[in-house]
């Protein structure tokens, strides 16, 4: 979710160069850099220029998505390099030395790279390893460092209290045991723990309305004292998918957030092609990425202030010995079996389990578009698959529902904690603080930077 923030970030401020308002900054709200880089508009009635215009838009555009791919996404650089080539378009262009911003090529560069030396220098991810003062043999993202701030709030990493071989605090996370099959056996590390006290919000309009987010806290999961009840409810909820080919679809569908909220979204926008330009489309974007990653953040933090276990753990430790019908694994179906060689259908991610980050961030995605389309209703409503439909949205509501609901099929969340994850990241207020942030800058105002360069010091949100 970071690296799409980024490219959305770059691509807002690519596109804002391109407005014909004159006024509009870039994502830093950098008014001197704004100018400098900002598109002449083609003259009234020149069809030729208009045309030159678009395309210089639509390389840029192109030039900034293959930057991200090849130079961020390694494993998909030579996927890129490939279909960059059959555009006529060469990555070589970018490795051209101080390549200018007046160039399309140039331009996208340009922004890509200041926004990710933004991020890495203030987001709070710890993407160098550099948080803690570590010089050499930096490991990017560990959560395994010791920070202060000025005010005294401490990050002294993450140890999870319960090892993968023994579960002895039934309340607090466990670690898995994951194999990929060729006698490769790795115990479970939490995902970024750190990012929910560390990592830094960004979009909001004010002060006020970030701290108001910053604030939300959920109460702990009534099932903590009914790990029996919940462990035969979670193989309930997977043994009733396994024959449900909605559900199946749901499961895989939402797994990645990449290939099912952006490709909604997309396939939602494309119907509204005729009528919505390309830079309204990076606007919108940008703003439910900001929404996503600082649901992501948010999340997080409740997670591990939480620490709950995984429904493997739960499972195992409540009912292992008895012979359950449960789900039996790809191409098994249902089948009686003893509840300790139950597994989800996909799998468990290596952090804690309360609340679903995927309930919070489905509903912040949810948020954004209900808030820039004015309302919950998508018409015409948009199925999945395309080719053979097995689910209908006719809402922004029945995705967030139909994301969320989808990890307690997986076997994947206990079901208080989807709900719970929609209550963390519910309401409008910040997808409305956002869009005045994004709107703001489109109309020239500096004080609503989302990337602010004196940012100030890394202050901690402690648990």
């Amino acid at each position: 979710m970071r690296l799409f923030t980024a490219l959305d970030a770059a691509q807002f401020s690519l596109g804002s160069m391109f407005e014909s308002n004159g006024v509009a900054l870039d994502i830093f709200g950098d008014k001197e850099t704004s100018d400098a880089r900002r598109r002449c508009q083609p003259a009234d009635g020149d069809e030729d220029a208009a045309v030159l215009f678009n395309m210089h838009l639509g390389v840029a555009g192109l030039y900034m998505a293959a930057y991200v791919g090849s130079e961020h996404m390694p494993w998909c650089t030579d996927t890129v390099s490939a279909l960059m080539e059959a555009y006529g378009a060469p990555l070589s262009m970018l490795d051209v030395a101080d390549a200018s911003t007046d160039t399309p090529w140039g331009l996208a560069k340009a922004y890509v790279d200041e926004v990710m030396s933004f991020l890495m220098e203030n987001d709070g991810w710890n993407a160098d390893g550099g948080l803690g003062g570590k010089e050499f043999n930096r490991i990017p993202f560990t959560g395994d460092f010791y920070y202060t701030d000025s005010a005294g709030n401490e990050w002294n990493g993450y140890t999870p209290k319960n090892t993968p071989y023994k579960f002895k605090r039934t309340k607090r996370w466990q670690p898995l045991l994951e194999s990929d099959g060729l006698g490769y056996i790795t115990a479970q590390e939490h995902v970024t723990p750190h990012i929910g006290i560390t990592a830094r919000f960004f979009g909001f309009d004010t002060a006020e309305n970030e701290e108001a987010w910053g604030s939300r806290k959920l109460d702990a999961p009534s099932y903590r004292n009914r790990h029996d009840e919940i462990a035969r409810e979670v193989l309930e909820a997977s043994k009733l998918a396994a024959d449900d080919p909605a559900k199946q679809f749901a499961i895989s569908f939402f797994d990645n957030k990449a290939t099912s909220l952006l490709p909604l979204m997309t396939d939602y926008f494309a119907q509204r092609r005729d009528t919505l330009s390309r830079l309204e489309f990076f606007k919108v974007n940008v703003k439910l990425q900001l929404g996503i990653y600082n649901g992501v953040v948010l999340s997080w933090r409740e997670k591990v202030r939480h620490d709950a276990p995984r429904p493997p753990s739960v499972v195992r430790n409540e009912i292992g010995d008895e012979i359950v019908e449960a789900y039996a694994g790809p191409d098994n179906g249902v089948q009686n079996m003893t509840a300790s060689e139950w597994e989800p259908y996909i799998r468990t991610m290596p952090h804690s389990e309360y609340p679903s980050a995927s309930s919070c961030l489905c509903e912040a995605f949810a948020s954004a578009l209900r808030v820039w389309a004015g309302t919950d209703t998508i018409d015409p409503p948009l199925e999945q698959p395309e080719e053979d439909p097995l689910v209908t949205f006719a809402s922004w509501s029945e995705i967030s529902e139909m994301c969320g609901d989808s990890r307690v099929w997986a076997g994947l969340h206990f079901e208080e904690s989807v709900p719970a994850g929609v209550e963390l990241c519910g309401g409008d207020e910040m997808a409305i603080s956002i869009a005045a942030s994004i709107d703001g800058l489109t109309a020239g105002d500096e004080s609503v930077a989302v990337f602010n360069r004196d940012i100030g010091e890394l202050m901690l949100r402690p648990l």
